[in-house]
């Protein structure tokens, strides 16, 4: 008898707890999301719906614990197991994978835009059915060879995805979404779409030459490709060296060659110096002092596109004497400098001018000066 009493009184506290949540809700935040028709119910509605199931849920599980505490205060154990087994049965609300589906549909379908971002918004956060997702996908083989590559982002629709690169046997080209043609080019940005798709990696059997000096860049389709002519002007203080592959090959002729299906790409290699402005040591800019001895310097650049190795550094000039001999930089390496510093004393009037002369060569024999004009103070 006691059982039984104890389910009614259980059952009521049931209803009690229940009924008044989901009445109140009705009134004030309309139908519970299950009852919604998906397929005509606005996004408001469909989200105030969503957010009063949560919001009944959890009113449930804090009135059941609360019933259960007091069942324990009680010392009343077969209350607290019905309880318990009530608290235990509730079900956090769940988006089905077909109201997902009816959903995405009516999105995809919509003409507003402000509908469409925020049903998609809604769905992300809220379906574990719904995470739209783009992959950029490639595949091929070759006999024994094979390689393949694939990559996917899944995010809210409407956010950028930075597009990759990937390395084939051909000429990377871009991603295609037929197949066929290219959509997209690595580097640039992409929308995440609101439902699932695939762009696939385009290459092309080339050759490719890269100047970053010029900043001139050809692609040339097909397994033959001429040599392009590269002009430098003497004024530039650089050197061109030639052609060259990845490995460290350099392009022997005005022509090169690749296997059909695959790719080449050379880089135009440049040696370059840049003497910087000289200056005297604690005096002003432009001015020597008469019969001291002074520390001259002046800056040399690596503009060119590789490493400057073995340099030999002098300084001359006529009625100055340079007091310390010339040095040996062994390494500058891309974009980087180093400061040279000679030791130099000068006579004369005040006014007058003494030109000092800097020459840098390499191993090679290029040689690059510069002239620097001081007036005695």
């Amino acid at each position: 008898m006691k059982k039984i009493t104890t389910t009614l009184m259980v059952l009521a506290l049931s209803v009690f707890f229940v009924l008044p949540l989901f009445a109140s809700g009705a009134t004030e935040k309309g139908t519970n999301f299950k009852d919604l028709d998906l397929n005509t119910a606005a996004v408001k509605d469909i989200e105030n719906a969503w957010n009063y199931s949560v919001e009944s849920y959890s009113s449930q599980r804090t009135s059941l614990r609360t019933a259960m505490n007091e069942a324990i205060e009680k010392r009343d154990v077969e209350d607290y197991l019905e309880l318990r087994s009530l608290y235990n049965s509730l079900e956090y609300p769940m988006i089905t994978k077909e109201q997902t589906e009816t959903l995405t549909a009516r999105l995809l379908n919509t003409e507003s835009q402000e509908e469409k971002d925020a049903m998609a918004s809604f769905l992300y956060e809220n379906s574990a059915w719904y995470h739209p997702t783009i992959t950029f996908q490639y595949s091929v083989t070759n006999g024994n060879f094979s390689r393949s590559y694939t990559r996917s982002y899944s995010s809210v629709p409407g956010t950028k995805v930075t597009v990759p690169e990937v390395k084939g046997e051909g000429v990377f080209l871009g991603w295609s979404t037929d197949g066929e043609s290219v959509a997209y080019k690595s580097g640039e940005e992409i929308t995440m779409p609101y439902s699932d798709t695939v762009l696939y990696a385009l290459f092309s059997t080339g050759i490719t030459f890269k100047d970053s000096v010029s900043g001139n860049d050809t692609y040339v389709e097909g397994i033959e490709a001429s040599v392009p002519d590269v002009v430098v002007t003497e004024d530039s203080g650089l050197v061109f060296l030639g052609w060259y592959d990845q490995y460290g090959k350099k392009i022997d002729g005005d022509t090169v060659t690749v296997e059909n299906g695959r790719s080449k790409e050379y880089t135009a290699l440049y040696k370059g110096v840049e003497i910087g402005e000289a200056s005297i040591r604690y005096y002003e800019d432009g001015k020597i002092p008469s019969s001291t001895q002074v520390v001259l310097s002046f800056p040399i650049k690596n503009i060119g596109n590789t490493a400057l190795r073995n340099l030999k550094v002098s300084l001359s000039g006529e009625d100055v004497k340079v007091l310390s001999s010339s040095f040996d930089a062994t390494l500058i390496g891309d974009e980087s400098s180093l400061n040279a510093s000679f030791l130099v004393y000068a006579d004369g009037e005040k006014g007058e001018e003494k030109v000092f002369k800097a020459t840098v060569e390499d191993s090679s024999g290029n040689v690059w000066t510069e002239d620097f004009t001081f007036v005695i103070q």
